[in-house]
């Protein structure tokens, strides 16, 4: 009988036969760890911007209905200012409250200071803050401009080192002039 070539006397080192190599390098297994470190330094913040997006389109919905209340109130009422709202050059409550941090969730607070009439109040977890400050009276003695505010708390943004309103911070805020006329201006910072 012939023995296989692996028992043949010259394919033996020291009296062992020789087997393949199992297992993995140590510089190999480097390479490996080197590469997942690369690509999560490039998918990391990647994410995070599409997170922050997908925040702010929370933002983008809400203020387009409060766009919409309060363009409905000025073409009825020919004000902003009613007995609904608030008073010239006043502030409403910030909603969901100041005292959850802007980024956390957190529920409408549907009787809050200036909010009650809102006929279709945001559902589910906020996580963006909200509030209005009425503008001033003009000489026919209406309010023909809101200044609508969010603030935010995005991750990849930096920390929460903007004052936003009453001492509560966060890393975006959102504000947006409503002129009775229809037309509005916004500013961002950061910009998207």
């Amino acid at each position: 009988m012939l023995r296989g070539a692996r028992f043949a006397p010259h394919n033996r080192v020291m009296g062992r036969s020789i087997h393949p190599a199992r297992g993995f390098t140590m510089v190999e297994l480097m390479i490996v760890v080197a590469v997942i470190g690369i690509l999560s330094s490039i998918a990391i913040p990647g994410y995070q911007r599409i997170t922050a997006r997908g925040r702010r389109s929370e933002l983008q919905a809400i203020m387009s209905k409060f766009r919409l209340y309060f363009k409905n109130l000025h073409d009825g009422q020919g004000t902003f200012s009613t007995p609904q709202t608030l008073n010239p050059s006043a502030v409403s409550a910030i909603n969901p409250s100041s005292a959850v941090a802007p980024g956390t969730a957190s529920a409408w607070v549907a009787n809050a200071n200036g909010w009650t009439d809102l006929p279709f109040p945001p559902e589910g977890p906020i996580r963006m803050r909200y509030w209005y400050t009425m503008g001033a009276a003009a000489a026919d003695g209406l309010v023909h401009d809101v200044t609508l505010q969010a603030c935010g708390s995005f991750a990849g943004f930096g920390p929460n080192s903007m004052t936003c309103a009453n001492g509560m911070n966060g890393n975006y805020l959102y504000t947006e002039v409503l002129h009775g006329s229809g037309t509005y201006d916004v500013v961002e910072v950061p910009e998207f």
